[in-house]
């Protein structure tokens, strides 16, 4: 069976681990001195690799190395089943439940669709206003295709936009596409990029004095760099823009290093991993609408 890289890395966003559970395995990443990073809810006070990131990314890491190893038990125990998926209200298409196919050419899978995302001045009007927007713009995409400037202006002033969006404001995300191993990276190749992006780390950390210990206590916040959201506690090493200005910098590593983790365990592990179609349907996925009639028809040609 085949999923999307979104609908795959959907698995570990939805999850939501039990404040009770215990993970077997729950080691990130062992260190180039030996010492092995946890993921446990303990770890944030024993090292600044654990303490970098928050429970949830921890979570998310260690819900894709059991994923990865077949832990079907832990996946089912944990998994926020997607039976009515939420309206985020961002896009003109709603979200729907995920699905699997069967075919790894199905053009669904492969296809060039965008998702299109509501400017935020719909969105600011309400409900009602994105559910009519997307009534209008569905019913107008002849004109989106032909005169997309056009399409924006009617846009524009049948929403009474302000400020107006103008024809490159229209945002899209692109279809993600299979997820399909074509690195040739090894194991130990990724462990060692790992590494050497950690030792820069470290590095940095020890320039200057204080960074260390404010890594420990807000790295896993690391998002509030770029926020203009305040950082509601007073004990911290310098001012709160040099603070910022630090958490910038750990949140690019820890997304470094984040993406590198993944990466080492699907290499490291997905060899032995079958995912079963009764798995990807306890979880809330569907079959794929393509696939399904493909095979119809192609059986009753036979």
């Amino acid at each position: 069976m085949y999923i999307t890289k979104a609908n795959f890395k959907r698995i570990f966003r939805l999850l939501e681990v039990p404040q009770e559970f215990k993970f077997e395995d729950v080691v990130l990443w062992t260190l180039p001195n030996g010492k092995v990073a946890k993921g446990d809810r303990k770890s944030s006070k024993e090292h600044v690799f654990s303490a970098m990131f928050s429970q949830k990314e921890k979570d998310s890491l260690l819900a894709l190395k059991a994923f990865c190893k077949g832990d079907k038990g832990f996946i089912n125990h944990v998994y926020k089943k997607v039976d009515n998926p939420k309206d985020s209200l961002r896009y003109i298409q709603a979200e729907k439940k995920p699905v699997y196919h069967s075919d790894s050419n199905c053009p669904a899978m492969k296809s060039d669709y965008e998702r299109v995302l509501i400017p935020e001045q719909i969105i600011s009007q309400g409900k009602d206003c994105v559910n009519e927007s997307r009534k209008y713009w569905n019913n107008n995409l002849g004109l989106r295709e032909e005169d997309n400037a056009a399409f924006v202006a009617i846009i524009n002033a049948r929403f009474n936009l302000y400020p107006p969006i103008r024809d490159f404001d229209v945002k899209t995300i692109p279809n993600s596409g299979s997820h399909e191993i074509n690195d040739n990276r090894s194991v130990s190749q990724i462990n060692d990029e790992i590494t050497d992006i950690w030792n820069e780390f470290v590095r940095w950390l020890k320039e200057k004095q204080g960074r260390i210990a404010n890594c420990m206590d807000f790295g896993y916040m690391s998002w509030l760099g770029n926020s203009d959201e305040p950082i509601n506690k007073t004990i911290y090493r310098g001012t709160e823009k040099e603070l910022k200005e630090q958490l910038v910098i750990i949140h690019s590593y820890k997304q470094k290093i984040y993406k590198q983790l993944q990466e080492l365990y699907i290499r490291q592990f997905i060899p032995d991993l079958d995912v079963e179609v009764s798995l990807l349907q306890s979880l809330g996925f569907e079959p794929c609408f393509f696939c399904v009639s493909n095979e119809e028809n192609h059986g009753n040609n036979v």
